[in-house]
């Protein structure tokens, strides 16, 4: 059976998730913003959305997805449950997009009879121009029967749809969030330590893209082991010693450094470990 869909919140993620539906042919009912004022300054693709506002909508799709910030859902929740008044949302299923909250943030929702649920995206929308879902994991948390139309849906938009557990949701999203912002974090630490060397941002760029391109490829083809390389893997300490002293001038940099070289330490093949792990803590 297919279902129709309205979106709360068009930022990064819900422009995405507005596109792929579109692209998809899911009936996408209507595209709920903040306010109409929110609406202005949107792309051509955007504009020819069926946008509203809360004020104005409907509010009749069989899966409401709420694609506003975190802290907003509750917030977003309850107007919908004022917006609807008597009629409630039974037969509806109200859905999240949060990696870190579990369903239960919806209960307003539930308690007007609709279903609820999170579907959230493991990957980055750094901007509102869209990006494809195609082969993109999403975490589904949901009962049985509301699972196998949320996974539907996931499957129509190109998603690969699993089942997440409440209780497991803040450690899930940490994977996300180590696997991609801080990534960005740890290679700005890369490319700071590099113009501090006496590159340009452009050069310090060109300097270290292959060398991380490559590492990434290695990675996901051989495994975390296999890809590990350069002087702690060789238990090279003077080599170790140099970049530590080189880096004191620059605490953050130097513990970003010795974060990740004792992590690796325990977790990633390496030789003379103590003498390694000594020269590390060091101060």
């Amino acid at each position: 059976m297919q279902r129709s869909v309205s979106i709360v919140g068009l930022g990064n993620w819900g422009s995405s998730l507005a596109h792929a539906l579109n692209a998809a042919g899911v009936s996408l009912q209507e595209v709920i913003l903040s306010s109409e004022r929110s609406g202005a300054g949107r792309s051509a693709w955007a504009r020819t959305l069926p946008l509203t506002t809360l004020d104005r909508a409907q509010l009749k799709a069989d899966v409401l997805w709420l694609c506003v910030p975190d802290a907003a859902i509750s917030r977003v929740t309850g107007r919908i449950v004022k917006r609807v008044g008597k009629r409630g949302l039974k037969g509806q299923i109200v859905v999240h997009s949060s990696g870190a909250l579990s369903a239960q943030v919806l209960q307003a929702a539930a308690r007007a009879g609709a279903s609820v649920a999170s579907v959230h995206p493991v990957m980055s929308f750094a901007t509102r121009v869209p990006v494809s879902l195609q082969g993109v994991p999403f975490g589904v948390e949901a009962e049985a029967a509301t699972r196998r139309i949320l996974n539907a849906i996931v499957r129509q938009v190109g998603g690969r749809p699993f089942a997440v557990e409440a209780g497991s949701k803040a450690l899930y999203h940490a994977v996300g969030v180590l696997s991609s912002p801080l990534l960005v974090s740890h290679l700005a630490a890369a490319h700071e330590a590099a113009i501090l060397a006496g590159f340009t941002p452009r050069q310090a760029r060109r300097l270290i893209e292959p060398i991380v391109r490559a590492t990434l490829d290695n990675f996901f083809l051989r495994g975390p082991g296999k890809s590990f390389s350069g002087p702690i893997a060789r238990g090279d300490v003077p080599t170790i010693d140099l970049h530590l002293r080189a880096l004191k001038p620059h605490p953050m940099l130097a513990g970003v450094y010795r974060s990740l070289a004792l992590y690796a330490l325990k977790t990633l093949p390496a030789s003379s470990r103590k003498k390694l792990r000594s020269s590390l803590r060091r101060k």
